[in-house]
């Protein structure tokens, strides 16, 4: 990765009379401050951004949550909970329960195309993540609570999506699982887990989160003062 990230900034920094675009494979740690979401994929800005602005954030919201109509219905918004959406997930995933579903079934049987758009979501949300996690320096940090919030819960929302969109992709399991523990969800962190074994139930890496995840809540429940 390290030969990939030189490779594509020597590349952007020779020609900066062109734009860039990026469809994310693996996530490039430099490019993150020049990012923004652009339709499916994101754009590579010239410059950094020390923030994203809240038209920006909308436009983002609006377009997936319109352009996921043609997939799996308009089923997530922001307060959409990872336990309505694991519900859905079961009925529509596992059951073939159709009722009431408004998107497009041949999306819920067309394995490419779900690892294809969960893939293109998670990039978006691995984005807003980025700028809420400890990793990120100060400079590209919010700087406010509402800006704080309003990130928050739209990485919570683009997570969602990608979990909806294929709930046994590991990468939209693992990245959203490490949003939800950053902020002590680990109830729903465990759900997403467990969710997507139902699919995958050999899968070694979500198997192994499941598994920590688990350990995690006994160890917090033992520890716990009585009342």
């Amino acid at each position: 990765m390290a030969i990939n990230g030189l490779l594509t900034k020597t590349i952007f920094e020779r020609n900066p009379k062109r734009e860039f675009f990026v469809e994310e494979s693996f996530p490039l740690d430099w490019m993150y401050p020049h990012l923004t979401p652009h339709g499916v994929i994101m754009k590579l800005n010239r410059k950094p951004l020390p923030s994203l602005s809240d038209d920006l954030l909308q436009r983002d919201y609006e377009f997936w949550r319109k352009y996921s109509e043609r997939l799996t219905g308009d089923v997530i918004g922001h307060d959409t909970s990872v336990k309505d959406v694991s519900r859905w997930i079961e009925k529509t995933y596992l059951r073939y329960d159709f009722n009431g579903f408004t998107g497009q079934r041949k999306f819920i049987h067309d394995i490419d195309a779900q690892k294809s758009f969960s893939k293109l979501r998670s990039a978006i949300a691995g984005l807003y993540a980025w700028r809420l996690s400890p990793q990120c320096p100060p400079d590209y940090r919010p700087k406010t609570q509402v800006e704080f919030q309003a990130l928050l819960r739209e990485a919570n929302f683009a997570f969602l999506q990608a979990f909806a969109f294929c709930p046994w992709s590991p990468e939209a399991v693992l990245r959203y699982a490490g949003l939800l523990l950053q902020f002590n969800r680990l109830d729903e962190a465990l759900l997403v887990a467990e969710t997507s074994l139902k699919f995958d139930p050999y899968n070694g890496q979500v198997l192994g989160l499941a598994t920590n995840l688990r350990q995690w809540k006994k160890q917090f429940a033992n520890s716990a003062p009585l009342q």
